[in-house]
């Protein structure tokens, strides 16, 4: 559901700070921007989402482009901001301790419809981490994102051979994970 031939009008609209704009183009772009960064293992997700559209507002001046390019350019960002996550992460690594609140209560079961969808999600993570990072990247942007061969390449700041590389391992490797 892209914004169309609106979009020129919307960017400058955002250029110019006018809420109902930021308002379009958040609605636009943060759900496939989330599912992408969600879908490459982020820790903290949403929070990234959060410093993606800071970057967006910071350096919207610097953007020239149709609505196409703003995509890639959007996910680019994402991807960067993932990296620099896990490189910080990286340096400050994170040792999980159990939750205070959850120690001495009974573990509790539920089987709703949302649970189901907790578990499909947790199956397709659990079978794309057989994936590198990267080719978890080119899987997602690729098939899921639906971004062409030379847009993923350049929102990974790759070659296309590189790219093209990473997906037949990817597949290959999903291929015996399922086996």
């Amino acid at each position: 559901m892209a914004i169309g031939s609106r979009f020129p009008q919307v960017l400058q609209a955002a250029a110019d700070g006018l809420e109902w704009a930021w308002a379009e183009l958040y609605q636009e772009y943060a759900p496939p921007l989330l599912r992408f960064l969600r879908s490459q293992g982020a820790a903290d997700p949403e929070d990234l989402l959060g410093d993606c559209f800071v970057q967006i507002v910071t350096h919207l001046g610097e953007f020239a482009g149709d609505e196409a390019g703003f995509r890639s350019w959007t996910f680019t960002i994402a991807r960067s901001r993932l990296v620099d996550s896990w490189r910080r992460a990286g340096r400050r690594p994170v040792t999980p301790v159990a939750d205070p609140t959850l120690v001495g209560r009974p573990a509790q079961h539920h089987t709703d419809a949302a649970d189901a969808q907790l578990l499909q999600a947790g199956d397709v993570a659990e079978i794309l981490a057989v994936l590198t990072p990267d080719q978890r990247a080119v899987v997602s942007l690729r098939f899921v994102d639906r971004f062409s061969l030379s847009e993923t390449a350049e929102i990974l700041g790759r070659s296309e051979g590189s790219v093209k590389l990473l997906q037949h391992r990817a597949i290959r490797a999903l291929r015996r994970a399922l086996g």
